[in-house]
């Protein structure tokens, strides 16, 4: 009887730990590890420039955002001290935030869905992934419409155009310039862990640098309607979450100096440059 009673709290107790939601996962550092033979990091990405070609669409329960018809370009991560090679396939929008982290007042996210390319064979060491997905998520807080450290990527997406014709499925929106997602999709502090996204085996990287957004900008997210978003996110593996930073103190939230701004990317790196000197 002892044993048949421990034997089902056990099998209750699996049963509860499938049940995340994306809102319930805590990404906050002291929920997470540093392993040596877990580092991760972001290598170099490749990723194309995001053209006035290409439309504003809804993306089924993903959000509102853009999709390629092959890909965006593509990046590299090492993980496990093996080397990956991932094609942005989606980028899509989020009016809210899917996980606990940036003290919890994040509220808006981009999302960088990625396809793994399995034609890809690194050097040196290889380990066979089980995810074929890669979501890098991009967390935004909202402030004053006067902050200068505002980053402008919604506005040079065009997000005020599509927020007043989305129901209109006769126009066709597109951003108002090309937009270098390299600038600022670079390693920087990050959780990793793995999980299931729309059923599939998927691995999540999420920036604990936030970007500050109008609440102009913010206004216009809140104001489309996206519909019934997914935002079920399972963990899978050893239910650990993982960042790449050793100290817990050099992963806590702050905000970015790679925000996207008209000509201020150089101005930021020797900003980054300037505080790492002194």
């Amino acid at each position: 009887m002892f044993i048949n009673k421990f034997f089902i709290q056990g099998i209750v107790l699996l049963s509860l730990i499938n049940l995340y939601h994306s809102e319930d996962i805590n990404l906050f550092s002291k929920e997470s590890y540093y392993y040596d033979e877990k580092y991760f990091r972001l290598l170099t990405n490749n990723y194309q420039e995001i053209n006035p070609g290409n439309y504003w669409q809804k993306l089924s329960t993903d959000g509102i955002g853009f999709q390629s018809n092959k890909d965006f370009g593509s990046i590299i991560l090492l993980k496990d001290w093996s080397m990956y090679n991932f094609k942005l396939t989606k980028i899509f929008f989020r009016k809210e935030c899917s996980f606990i982290y940036v003290d919890s007042n994040c509220d808006a996210e981009i999302w960088l869905y990625h396809t793994k390319d399995n034609q890809y064979y690194p050097p040196g060491r290889r380990i066979y992934m089980e995810q074929n997905f890669f979501i890098i998520v991009i967390p935004f807080v909202k402030t004053d419409n006067e902050n200068p450290a505002n980053d402008l990527i919604f506005d040079f997406f065009n997000l005020e155009r599509y927020a007043s014709v989305y129901n209109d499925a006769n126009k066709r929106i597109s951003p108002k310039k090309p937009i270098k997602l390299h600038h600022i999709i670079q390693n920087q502090p990050s959780y990793l862990f793995e999980g299931k996204y729309d059923s599939a085996e998927t691995l999540f990287l999420v920036f604990t640098q936030y970007h500050y957004l109008s609440n102009n900008m913010y206004n216009l997210l809140k104001s489309i309607n996206f519909g019934e978003l997914n935002t079920e996110v399972e963990l899978s593996g050893d239910k650990k979450i993982y960042r790449n930073m050793r100290k817990l103190n050099e992963i806590t939230p702050s905000a970015t100096l790679m925000a996207y701004n008209k000509g201020s990317y150089l101005k930021n790196i020797i900003t980054f440059i300037i505080l790492f000197l002194f």
